[in-house]
């Protein structure tokens, strides 16, 4: 009972100090601000990922947290949604099994497959490298993709092309 309330208190503390570092520092200087010792462990977080206008850019669960040393948090089971800057709408989603988050370049390592999947496609890979800060990433090694939607690719004539390429 006592173990549960730790986590819980840790959990709220670690959402409250988030948002606050996400709102107080300008774009360029924001971290990722974990509050886990050296070589303790967390289960169950939630990091919500802010743009300088507060709307949500990302949301990322983690099972698992293990801090490896100041600035390198060791992650299992992990799932990052990411949402859209205008509208607000799940974007893409990145899941991880193992993997490793530097907190000062907020890039994501894994070794492990991942799985990325939109609404019109399924990235997989047995490795990956995830920029939390820009939402762009490399899949690496037995890269498979999946297009869902590939006849409305199809119907695009070259001027809706050009035209969304201008936007």
């Amino acid at each position: 009972m006592k173990s549960c309330i730790k986590l819980i208190s840790i959990l709220g503390f670690v959402g409250l100090t988030t948002v606050e570092l996400w709102a107080d520092k300008p774009k360029s200087e924001r971290k990722i601000d974990i509050p886990i010792p050296i070589g303790h462990d967390a289960k169950g977080l939630r990091l919500p990922m802010r743009n300088d206008e507060g709307k949500l850019q990302a949301l990322v669960d983690v099972e698992h947290v293990r801090r490896l040393d100041q600035v390198n948090v060791e992650m299992h089971n992990s799932i990052i949604q990411t949402y859209d800057d205008q509208t607000g709408e799940p974007g893409a989603k990145v899941e991880l099994i193992n993997s490793v988050m530097n907190t000062e370049t907020n890039v994501l390592t894994t070794h492990d497959p991942v799985v990325v999947t939109r609404s019109d496609f399924r990235l997989t890979g047995d490795s990956a490298v995830f920029n939390t800060k820009t939402r762009q990433g490399k899949v690496m090694k037995n890269v498979c993709l999946i297009i869902y939607n590939r006849d409305e690719l199809k119907k695009k004539s070259p001027e809706q092309v050009s035209a969304s390429e201008q936007k």
